[in-house]
């Protein structure tokens, strides 16, 4: 059975093939996108479960870390790119990765889970780092990036 495809507003889609597809700058839009849907959806989903411990990943008794997550996915990015597998999978689990690590980068730093404690705002700052540098490096791609706030812009101006 073939997945559902998501609804890309034609403007979008040749914007894409106009200014993205294709060129060295692809992999870097990619793993942007990546990293701020994984913003997103981890802030959401840690924040959904503060409050209900039982959602939390555990094996053997022990809380399993989003940070464990961004590890593997670096590492899985990292050797994908030892054979230039996979280039926008890859540049996608880089982004995840990335993400994951950074929105924990303190508890990294403090070895405790000092997240919602005053030494938690370390990560805020990593991540905010991590996302200026990604922001940065597709910003080669800021025609593409233009046209989508353009097409969401009239869309929501609807």
């Amino acid at each position: 059975m073939l997945a559902p495809r998501l609804a890309v507003p034609p403007e979008i889609a040749r914007s894409y093939t106009k200014h993205v597809r294709g060129r060295p700058v692809e992999g870097s839009v990619v793993s942007t996108i990546a990293y701020l849907i994984t913003l997103i959806v981890v802030r959401i989903y840690t924040t959904a479960i503060h409050a209900s411990p039982a959602a939390d990943i555990s094996i053997g008794g022990v809380h399993i870390h989003h940070l464990v997550f961004g590890v593997l996915a670096l590492l899985v990015a990292g050797v994908l790119a030892l054979d230039d597998l996979f280039r926008l999978p890859r540049a996608a689990i880089f982004g995840i990765g990335a993400a994951l690590v950074l929105d924990e980068f303190a508890l990294l730093v403090f070895l405790k889970d000092v997240y919602r404690l005053p030494e938690g705002a370390l990560s805020v700052v990593a991540f905010a780092i991590g996302l200026a540098a990604m922001a940065f490096n597709a910003w080669r791609g800021r025609w593409f990036l233009q046209d989508v706030t353009t097409v969401i812009g009239r869309r929501i101006g609807r």
